[in-house]
């Protein structure tokens, strides 16, 4: 992720194409989506406020690479960001700019005054349309990127779960890094660099969102004066392959570092599917605790409960990272070296008790917790931005809060027995992933892991 803060695709189908062919406006909302004839999509949320947020989404990312040119759109981010009359504009207009490259797209956002949304916009059709740079330009992205690279490898967390999708898509795109290898970096020139810009920033995988007191007119009219020349190359298609998922294992040890950071997970559906719901609220249903909280055994998770009682772990939280066509849903936790097997074994204990004994009791706080984050997606226009841009991305159409619980037959309807149907058939007897480092000397073979996704019963 890059920031600047100041204070004064894959191509769509037929179908797609179709829907978004004229101006509409969806249902129970004032939300409203444009094609404009190149291909760019416009999506606008109208809603009272003095500032307006404006994200330009590009479908990108290592998902998009190849071993070759892995790291190419983060470079390209970089370079984005680093022109000076970008940064000057954004000071005198008293503009926050940020940017964050993901393994399937590229966002750049802009919040700003009402007043300077036409500026905005103009700064964010630079970072795909103005490809200017010269080689000091490059060069000097290059050092700073090897210095991230350094950072980010002494940040376990991110390192843990860099090596959780290497080993979980290896061999496939989605298992490659958003930084992606030195040695690759080293080669990026301006040629390479406009070569890939050409054949993926391409309008028909360009997407911009608008959240505000902007009206959906005001906003199409400046897309179409900025975006709106940019020229399609029909020529230019990208159709990414399904991602194979392997069970598997990595595991760095460092004995040097006092805690252990592993990451378990297991392989479940995308975003798109009708089964995130149910599976977002049984990662609910695990939760998250850390050592500064007290409670003991008086937690609701039984997996808190053992933590805090037993001192199996300093941290845990549980996650589910949906992306387009698969996800990866699991737990990390960090721990003292002597204690990872009992942690991994309570973290099992307590998916097979999803998967049999799940009770209405133990999926009532769950459910609530799962209402309040997805409420927090939709408040202010921020996370209103942001959460439309994904949802355009991924299913090519946003829905308002309360729509997004009636097509799942809303929160509040999931059963005990949902959420046990949907932890059988993507936990129970499954392959998991594993990823580790720091002292695992105490971590459990894989073996054995792999022995504890299923109880023998009688």
């Amino acid at each position: 992720m890059f920031k600047f803060l100041f204070k004064p695709s894959i191509n769509r189908s037929e179908n797609i194409r179709k829907f978004f062919t004229s101006y509409k406006l969806l249902s129970g909302s004032k939300i409203c989506v444009e094609q404009l004839k190149n291909g760019v999509t416009v999506v606008t949320e109208e809603q009272c406020s003095p500032i307006t947020c404006l994200s330009l989404i590009v479908e990108t990312g290592p998902s998009f690479e190849n071993s070759c040119n892995n790291g190419i759109s983060n470079f390209i981010e970089h370079l984005a960001l680093s022109k000076n009359d970008v940064q000057e504009s954004c000071y005198n207009k008293c503009i926050k700019v940020d940017s964050v490259t993901t393994r399937e797209f590229q966002r750049f956002s802009a919040v700003c005054p009402d007043i300077h949304v036409s500026e905005s916009i103009e700064i964010l059709t630079k970072f795909v349309c103005d490809r200017e740079w010269d080689n000091e330009d490059i060069e000097l992205q290059k050092n700073k990127i090897y210095q991230e690279a350094i950072d980010y490898d002494n940040n376990p967390k991110l390192l843990v779960f860099d090596y959780l999708h290497q080993t979980a898509f290896q061999g496939t795109p989605l298992g490659q890094s958003v930084i992606g290898p030195t040695t690759n970096i080293a080669r990026f020139d301006k040629n390479l660099i406009c070569n890939f810009m050409q054949e993926n920033y391409q309008p028909h995988r360009i997407i911009l969102v608008s959240s505000g007191d902007e009206s959906h007119y005001s906003i199409v009219d400046r897309a179409n004066s900025t975006l709106g020349y940019m020229r399609p190359d029909e020529c230019k298609s990208f159709n990414a392959s399904p991602q194979r998922y392997t069970g598997s294992e990595v595991i760095y040890r460092d004995d040097s570092m006092p805690y252990a950071h592993v990451a378990l997970a297991v392989e479940v559906p995308g975003f798109n599917s009708p089964e995130y719901l149910p599976l977002y609220v049984a990662s609910c249903l695990i939760g998250s605790w850390d050592r500064t909280q007290g409670g003991t055994n008086r937690h609701g998770s039984p997996l808190a409960r053992a933590a805090s009682t037993s001192r199996l772990c300093e941290y845990f939280k549980a996650f589910y990272i949906p992306y387009r066509d698969v996800g990866l849903w699991g737990v990390y936790f960090i721990g003292n070296a002597m204690c990872l097997d009992d942690m991994v074994a309570n973290i099992q204990d307590q998916w097979m008790h999803m998967c049999i004994t799940t009770q209405y009791t133990d999926i009532e706080k769950a459910i609530n917790t799962a209402k309040l984050k997805l409420a927090k997606r939709v408040d202010g226009v921020i996370n209103s931005c942001y959460n439309i841009g994904l949802q355009v991305l991924y299913s090519s159409e946003r829905k308002s809060f309360t729509d997004f619980m009636n097509i799942y037959d809303r929160v509040s309807d999931i059963k005990e027995d949902t959420v046990k149907k949907v932890c059988l058939k993507y936990l129970y007897d499954k392959c998991p992933v594993v990823a580790a480092v720091g002292p695992t000397e105490a971590l459990p073979h894989y073996n054995r892991i792999r022995s504890g996704m299923y109880w023998l019963r009688l």
